[in-house]
């Protein structure tokens, strides 16, 4: 029995790579923020492709089978991140196959999700996810068979979530999403990724020294923060500290939503987002 509500959505459209080959997880290290070399199979990683100056080139979410490296990643780097990984290529034993439409993708949602998900779609490959901030993974499955899947959700209590569910709940919890909180303008610490996507302690990869000199400064010039008021917020809104524009907001969910503001902007403050009062929270 599930301890808390099961929730589904297809998330099939998300952009979907398999990496093959050898040095799969050798040839990922090298050019990426995640430690890869060790990853092993069940295992879920998340990584940040950048530039040489820090800068988010994509964003994807990695999972290890026996035999292979599955990632995907949000539908608006289709057109962009695959080729900039294969320009890394050159002689290295890896074949990486573009796999959009092999799979379907569910996400599910539920305190014991992996047990549900394994009943219900015993075939699936199960992926773990940091994207919402609450115990949920994703089930990769052969295309054709969303159906049945679905169905067997239901069977098990299911019920399908909007997309303006999910980005409330993960609003509430403060993961940044691409393409709405970090884009090709975004250093990965200043959204929080430290954690989550970037490994201070491994060897060289693009972008490393840059990353290293962050952490020794100790501080970004901008940081996603939480905030909430009193009336709906909209992303992209402007938000203001005395009169001076300090960030924006970038996801929204009702009157709670993310801001990627100034850092010296600290949780407690109060600023302006249009003319209503908002809360800068933990």
């Amino acid at each position: 029995m599930s301890s808390g509500p099961l929730l589904y959505a297809d998330r099939s459209e998300r952009g979907k790579l398999r990496f093959t080959g050898p040095q799969r997880a050798w040839f990922l290290h090298q050019i990426l923020t995640q430690s890869l070399e060790d990853i092993a199979p069940g295992d879920a990683r998340d990584a940040a492709m950048i530039t040489v100056h820090g800068r988010m080139v994509g964003y994807m979410e990695i999972v290890a089978t026996e035999d292979e490296l599955l990632a995907h990643f949000e539908p608006e780097l289709a057109a962009t991140l695959p080729e900039a990984i294969r320009r890394y290529v050159f002689g290295t034993r890896v074949e990486i196959v573009e796999v959009t439409n092999d799979f379907g993708l569910v996400l599910v949602v539920a305190p014991d999700w992996e047990n549900l998900a394994a009943a219900a779609a015993p075939k699936a490959i199960l992926h773990p996810t940091q994207s919402l901030g609450i115990p949920a993974g994703y089930l990769w499955i052969k295309a054709g068979t969303m159906e049945d899947v679905v169905a067997a959700l239901k069977e098990r209590g299911g019920e399908q979530a909007s997309e303006e569910q999910l980005e409330a709940m993960r609003v509430e919890t403060g993961m940044a999403r691409w393409g709405r909180d970090m884009d090709e303008k975004t250093l990965p610490p200043e959204v929080g990724l430290d954690d989550v996507a970037v490994h201070y302690d491994k060897g060289c990869y693009v972008g490393q020294e840059a990353m290293a000199k962050i952490k020794f400064r100790g501080k970004v010039n901008r940081k996603l923060r939480r905030i909430r008021g009193d009336k709906p917020l909209r992303a992209g809104a402007e938000v203001t500290l005395d009169g001076a524009k300090v960030g924006n907001v970038t996801s929204a969910g009702g009157s709670k939503g993310l801001a990627l503001l100034r850092y010296t902007v600290e949780p407690g403050a109060h600023v302006v987002v249009g003319d209503a009062p908002v809360e800068v929270v933990a």
